[in-house]
């Protein structure tokens, strides 16, 4: 691990225009290349987009019949109907967890929270 000598930050690895190995500092952009006797780990970061995967629930082609399923009032169909339901956890961990229902009858998905 390598300091920049002017601001103090973390020096990064990458690559230049002719693939060559560098240091650089992201805050002031000092760089340097690599000493022949150096050596360096790569490290990669995956980045996930929690939104997409959080909305993508259930895929509405697909009929799930893991779900456990019971009477419950359907506000789309206005009467008690079956309903299958299922819970994720959508906030902090020290929160109960959201709860989603859907009528088996019309698709309705609607969620609870505690």
């Amino acid at each position: 691990m390598d300091f920049c000598p002017n601001c103090g930050k973390m020096l990064h690895t990458e690559k230049d225009k002719k693939s060559k190995t560098i240091l650089l500092c992201v805050k002031c952009g000092f760089k340097r290349d690599l000493e022949a006797n150096e050596k360096v780990t790569y490290t990669e970061t995956i980045e996930h987009n929690l939104i997409r995967e959080m909305t993508t629930v259930l895929d509405e082609s697909e009929v799930d019949t893991t779900k456990p399923i019971k009477e419950m009032y359907c506000p789309k169909c206005e009467t008690k109907r079956k309903v299958s339901f299922w819970q994720i956890q959508t906030r902090s961990a020290d929160e109960s967890p959201t709860r989603f229902f859907r009528c088996v009858t019309c698709g309705e998905t609607w969620r609870e929270y505690d």
